[in-house]
């Protein structure tokens, strides 16, 4: 029994030190491909040809290409506004999730405070102790 647990921590410890990795060298050429930047109109004409965002454009009635023709006859600073949006709004719907959320863990954390004996908030609830 002894010498088996000996065996599992040293193999766990070997595991649990041995590292993988793989390096190579990157070449400008490569590096400059993956960060090619889009423009500003691309990035909006791009984000509404989503699946999602045409589905729900085409609820709307919106024609796509009323949507081409807006968007060709904007100046810069109202796309660049337009593409800063996109990229900094959040992409959930609603807060109600994070209330919820919070409301549960207040009550766990209650209920678990209640069980052991520390607060007395649930007429439901019998201490441990």
């Amino acid at each position: 029994m002894k010498i088996s647990k000996l065996i599992l921590s040293f193999i766990l410890s070997i595991t649990l030190l041995a590292q993988v990795s793989w390096a190579q060298m990157a070449s400008t050429e490569a590096l400059f491909k993956q960060s090619a930047t889009v423009s500003s109109k691309e990035k909006v004409i791009q984000f509404t040809a989503r699946e999602d965002v045409a589905k729900i454009l085409g609820q709307m009635d919106v024609d796509p290409k009323m949507i081409e023709e807006r968007v060709a006859s904007m100046t810069d600073e109202e796309i660049s506004e337009i593409a800063y949006q996109i990229g900094t709004l959040p992409a959930g719907g609603s807060a109600v999730g994070s209330l919820v959320g919070a409301a549960v863990f207040v009550f766990v954390v209650l209920l678990i405070t209640d069980i052991l004996g520390f607060t007395k908030v649930f007429s439901f609830t019998r201490t441990v102790r």
